[in-house]
């Protein structure tokens, strides 16, 4: 199968388990107090359809289902259910903000859901903030976020900054190579999206910073279909570590390419869509050993409990490492409405920078509007894509890939 189409069956397979959806939780309204109106738009079509479809539209979905389940959101000790408003950014920011204010001024929704991606997220930002809308960002890492949430005081982050990401991968790849385990050389590659870019940047000043060789350093454009010659180039300079910055698809496609040319870097680190059950349902035991951003601890009875509810709902499990942190903002989300007791935006935006919420991830508590604690880098072991770094609770120790299988 060429790289080409592998792009499209993935798009394929996530977009339609996501908009497979359970529809009935979208109940319609009947009167303007009996119903609460949340609006988003999302990546439905284009090249962040996949990335939207993999964790964050999945747990949009999930989330109403539950809440409506359960009888709604409590306001001022009444019980109202959530009415969705949908449209589809098709990957195009200028879209994404015409929806806004169609949702805003036409549909009169009552709060907003952020759309996926970096770089999307930034240009919906001022829209949000306007609105006075709470702004819990599940796939948007970059960072200016600290200088971003000083001017938009509405949008807290469950990812923190890529310099956190880069910072926690090198300082891991520096205790293996201090343990005898790699060398310094590392070859790099990231795409050329807001989020990639900064990811990659980060990791630059961090291998520096370290001392680690970079041998290649090469950036693709997101219609980049092929992935071999990014790998060739990386196989010739024989590195100990190969990092990739990629979005959902590059991801895959630069997994199977390695895979094939039989390129067995100590460390294969690939981006986002690697904490996919995908990923894994894919490569079998070849996703043994690759690292990526996030991970996460399925050990709880609260998480056991959403992996089935999201399986029995979206048709598959759910990614291992954004999907719960998405799930875990909108119940952070809810509970600061329900405390508000009224659909009150600038006390709930309140609220959110100074409770401790409860949520399937345990506690969540923002500081400074950044989520505390979390996944930085994760690595398929046994079949989970399990947290590494930081060291906390749960995490395990990494260990140098093994060789693909056949």
């Amino acid at each position: 199968m060429t790289t080409k189409q592998q792009r499209r069956d993935f798009v394929r397979v996530l977009g339609s388990a996501a908009l497979a959806a359970s529809v009935p939780a979208f109940v319609r309204a009947q009167g303007t107090d009996t119903k609460i109106k949340f609006g988003w738009a999302i990546s439905k079509t284009g090249p962040f359809a996949g990335g939207a479809a993999s964790a964050q539209l999945p747990n949009y979905r999930l989330w109403v289902d539950d809440v409506n389940k359960a009888g709604g959101i409590s306001v001022g000790g009444a019980k109202r259910l959530i009415e969705v408003v949908e449209y589809d950014d098709r990957s195009q920011p200028e879209e994404a903000v015409r929806a806004i204010e169609r949702m805003v001024n036409q549909d009169k929704v009552d709060f907003l859901l952020p759309p996926w991606g970096t770089g999307m997220n930034l240009a919906v930002a001022p829209a949000f903030h306007k609105g006075n809308f709470p702004m819990i960002t599940p796939t948007c890492i970059t960072d200016q976020m600290p200088q971003l949430v000083k001017r938009w005081d509405n949008m807290f982050s469950l990812l923190g900054t890529p310099s956190s990401y880069s910072d926690a991968i090198v300082g891991l790849l520096t205790q293996m190579r201090s343990d005898g385990k790699i060398g310094s050389k590392v070859a790099m590659v990231n795409v050329t999206d807001q989020g990639g870019l900064e990811l990659a940047g980060a990791a630059r000043k961090s291998l520096k910073a370290a001392k680690f060789e970079v041998v290649v350093d090469s950036s693709y454009p997101i219609s980049t279909q092929d992935m071999t010659p990014l790998i060739a180039d990386a196989q010739r300079a024989n590195p100990d570590v190969f990092l990739a910055f990629s979005y959902p698809p590059d991801t895959l496609g630069l997994t199977e390419a390695a895979r094939v040319r039989g390129f067995n870097p100590k460390i294969f680190y690939a981006g986002i869509g690697t904490a996919l059950p995908l990923y894994v349902g894919k490569f079998g035991a070849s996703a043994e050993g690759v690292m990526g951003p996030g991970g996460w601890n399925p050990a709880s009875d609260a998480i056991k409990a959403y992996i089935a509810r999201h399986t029995a709902l979206i048709g598959q499990p759910p990614e291992q490492w954004v999907s719960v942190l998405c799930y875990s903002g909108l119940q952070a989300l809810a509970q600061s409405i329900e405390k508000v007791g009224k659909l009150d935006r600038p006390a709930i935006i309140k609220t959110l920078g100074l409770t401790t919420f409860d949520t399937v991830a345990g506690p969540l508590k923002f500081d400074n509007h950044f989520m505390a604690g979390g996944w930085t880098v994760g690595q398929w072991q046994g079949g989970t894509f399990s947290g590494i770094a930081p060291k906390q609770m749960g995490a395990k120790d990494p260990v140098a890939k093994p060789a693909w299988k056949a």
